[in-house]
């Protein structure tokens, strides 16, 4: 391999670990629950437009 693969091969694993990382650390952060409805968790989820005609199997 050539001194130019072996710097491009670390660097591309630099960025794809990097962007891992990166992108776990925000889904771990400890951010409050999304909750669009206002309702909360204890209060099942309402179903969609498109659901509420539809017979469920």
């Amino acid at each position: 391999m050539s001194t130019s693969a072996i710097v491009f091969m670390a660097g591309s694993w630099t960025f794809v670990l990097g962007l891992m990382f990166w992108s776990f650390s925000k889904l771990l952060k400890d951010q409050k629950h999304f909750d669009p409805d206002g309702l909360g968790p204890a209060v099942p989820p309402e179903p969609a437009e498109t659901e509420r005609g539809a017979k469920r199997s």
